[in-house]
């Protein structure tokens, strides 16, 4: 990852950064010799459902940067998506935490080869680093619940490929220490590098989100970042549950936007 620069011209009611990581935006100056003082305005995301008071100015010339290399500290991850759980995620039961070696995994369904495994056997095999984003699929835009962090942990694509899923499966059930299950498209969740981690930052989960183990998948909601994983089952299924992101939302909710890091810019 790197920082970008980047020209932006005919500014609108916002700015789509399409990234596998939250963007954390910062602001050059824009050469606004060509403007009066009046033109000068703050750009933040407007849906369209959701009236609000910013205007819109058009032929805007700017400099916009932004970077993808900036960590949370597991401090923050832990404040907002830790102890605050309940409020943004209505995750009230409290998350076992054990060590990895202890922690065991099936692997269910239609499948050739059902195992179970600990989280430090699976990671024995073959364990991943790498940067993700997290955002909160309710958090409001410029909300604290967006986040950078260096992800530690199994593929969950060689967890599912030691079982030797029949042809056909394409639905993978996580279901839960207490119970909660998420359905996913399997080609979905393959298609996304997704990750069954145990450490975040280099510190076990209990120091930031909690529990033990947590799913993330790239440029995904929170929402289906299953924790504390107990079993992975396979199916195949007529009615394919929705890609994430794609379903209507309800009343007064949020859909998780690709640019929820993004807090405004200038010129």
């Amino acid at each position: 990852m790197k920082n970008i620069g980047i020209k932006v011209i005919s500014a609108a009611t916002g700015i789509t950064l399409l990234a596998p990581a939250i963007a954390v935006a910062s602001t050059s100056p824009a050469d606004t010799s060509t403007n009066n003082e009046s033109d000068s305005w703050t750009w933040t995301h407007v849906d369209a459902s959701h009236p609000s008071g910013e205007r819109t100015v058009a032929n805007v010339q700017g400099d916009f940067g932004y970077t993808q290399d900036a960590i949370t500290s597991n401090d923050r991850i832990a404040a907002v998506f830790n102890r605050g759980a309940a409020a943004l995620c209505d995750a009230a039961t409290e998350l076992t935490i054990a060590s990895p070696s202890d922690w065991a995994i099936s692997v269910t369904g239609d499948v050739a080869n059902a195992y179970s495994a600990t989280l430090a056997e699976l990671e024995s095999d073959e364990l991943t680093s790498t940067v993700m984003g997290c955002s909160c699929a309710s958090n409001g835009v410029g909300g604290l619940a967006a986040i950078n962090a260096e992800v530690t942990g199994v593929p969950l694509a060689s967890v599912i490929e030691k079982a030797e899923p029949n042809e056909g499966v394409n639905v993978v059930t996580l279901v839960s220490e207490d119970g909660r299950q998420i359905k996913l498209p399997l080609a979905y969740v393959l298609q996304r590098k997704a990750v069954v981690a145990s450490q975040i930052n280099n510190e076990s989960l209990s120091e930031s989100v909690g529990g033990t183990n947590q799913l993330w998948i790239d440029s995904t909601a929170a929402k289906y970042f299953a924790r504390n994983i107990v079993e992975i089952r396979l199916e195949t299924m007529e009615d394919l549950p929705s890609d994430p992101g794609s379903e209507m939302p309800e009343e007064g909710e949020y859909v998780n936007r690709p640019n929820v890091g993004i807090t405004g810019t200038k010129a």
